[in-house]
């Protein structure tokens, strides 16, 4: 866990960041928010969607999660996130993409499931 210490780049998910403290500090946010924000239950609102046409899988896509949603206890960041501006900013965005993505996955499994049971059915019958 890279730490808000002095380093001049992080090295991690591939990308090197520019060693100004107002970037660092945001794109440890971004990196803390894909490993500590929970998406469980935006992935279980896109799963339940089918049946009314994703409109509150639209409706949640298009909202920011709350800030009551970002504290984790596993996350050892947790002091910076409403004291720092930079980190609260790059946490936010990065739950902000951790949340959509969790609800595309959510609004694609029901319709995958659907895809692979016809395709079962159809290949046991043309047996």
């Amino acid at each position: 866990m890279t730490s808000f210490g002095l380093e001049a780049q992080i090295h991690m998910y591939k990308q090197v960041f520019s060693d100004s403290t107002q970037y660092k500090d945001f794109n440890q946010g971004l990196i803390d928010a894909k490993q500590y924000f929970k998406g469980t239950g935006d992935f279980i609102i896109g799963s339940l969607s089918l049946p009314v046409y994703y409109v509150p899988a639209a409706i949640c896509y298009a909202t920011t999660p709350k800030d009551r949603r970002f504290t984790n206890p596993q996350n050892p960041n947790n002091e910076y996130l409403f004291s720092n501006v930079n980190y609260y900013r790059g946490y936010k965005y990065g739950a902000t993409k951790k949340k959509r993505k969790r609800l595309i996955q959510g609004a694609v499994t029901p319709l995958a499931i659907g895809l692979i049971t016809i395709t079962a059915a159809l290949s046991i019958m043309s047996h």
